[in-house]
This record gives structure tokens, C-alpha cells and sequence, in this order.
């Protein structure tokens, strides 16, 4: 699979523009599954009614909805998160982005992302040099406590100096999801 490198085509920022979508409505029960083109997600809007939908965003879509949320103003009404993500006040696009940042650095491709009731599951491909041009897969749980030590270490990457636009690619990954 042929990836560009551009900031906007890193999961960081393709990620970010899609949780802020998923955070437009409430927004649970997500499974999220790179495909060559970019995502489907099944998503429920409500926890208890199951009434799933089905959605495909494309990259270029991604990256016009990125481009739209670095030229508006943050909404200060924000929806009411619902299942795992009613912990997290800010909803899905910063955990989203933490999670994209780390899965750039980890050289992730493929990945699935699949809402628990209690956390999230990811799973990706990645290089592993010690054993030439193979490519091995991770699955990762993660529960409240790591989502929030994810969240915590972007919020600190963000707050060191010299990081500019809060753009958390410009510092060091404290440790890829493992």
C-alpha cells in the first residue's frame, strides 16, 4: 500500500479530522478499518439502540475536514459523550490524534480500531527491521487508564516549547502502543 508522507496523510491529523466528525454527534460502538482509499467506520449514535451506520471517508475528504478545522474557531458546545468515551470530556479527535501520533511513530498501516465497553482495541501491521523487510501485527487493549496516559503524554508533547502549532510530530514519542 502506497502511503503519502505529507503532514495531512499522517493517521496524527487524518485521525484528528475524524474524530472531530464523530464528535459532531454522539458518537459510540465505533469499529474503524483502513481501507486503500482511507476508513469505514460503523459507528451508533446511540448506546443502547442498535441502529448502526456505516461510513466511508476518503483521505482527500479527511484533509478538506482537517483544513476546515484549522481555519474555524473551536465549538464551545460540545456533545454529550456516550460508552467508553463519557470519561473524556474532549470526545474522540484529541484521543484520536494521540492514538495517530503514536501509530506514526510505531510505522502502523492497516489498522483497525474497535470500541469496548470498558476501553478500545487497536490492532496494525509494522516494519520489523530486526528481521529485514518483514512486517509483524499488534494488538493493543486499551483501558481508561491507557487512554488517558496516552492523552497525558500528547498534552505534555504539546506543551514543551519550540513545538509551534501543538503539531505533537515535532517531539519524541514517549513509546509507540505495545
Amino acid at each position: 500500500m502506497s502511503v503519502e508522507t505529507s503532514q495531512e496523510n499522517t493517521y496524527q491529523w487524518l485521525l484528528r479530522a475524524l474524530g472531530a466528525y464523530l464528535d459532531e454527534e454522539p458518537s459510540c460502538r465505533i469499529s474503524l478499518a483502513e481501507v486503500s482509499d482511507g476508513f469505514l467506520v460503523r459507528l451508533q449514535r446511540a448506546l443502547h439502540k442498535l441502529d448502526p451506520q456505516v461510513e466511508h471517508f476518503q483521505r482527500n475528504t479527511l484533509q478538506e475536514q482537517l483544513q476546515r478545522l484549522r481555519s474555524e474557531r473551536k465549538h464551545t458546545v460540545r456533545a454529550r459523550h456516550q460508552g467508553v468515551w463519557s470519561s473524556f470530556p474532549n470526545g474522540h479527535q484529541d484521543f484520536f490524534r494521540a492514538l495517530g501520533y503514536e501509530l506514526d511513530q510505531a510505522q502502523a498501516r492497516g489498522i483497525l480500531i474497535d470500541e469496548l465497553e470498558d476501553g478500545v482495541v487497536v490492532t496494525y501491521s509494522y516494519p520489523d527491521t530486526s528481521i529485514g523487510s518483514k512486517w509483524k501485527k499488534r494488538m493493543v487493549v486499551l483501558g481508561i487508564s491507557e487512554i488517558e496516559a496516552i492523552l497525558n503524554a500528547a498534552f505534555e508533547r504539546r506543551k514543551k516549547p519550540g513545538t509551534g502549532s501543538g503539531d505533537d510530530s515535532s517531539a519524541q514519542s514517549t513509546e509507540a502502543p505495545a
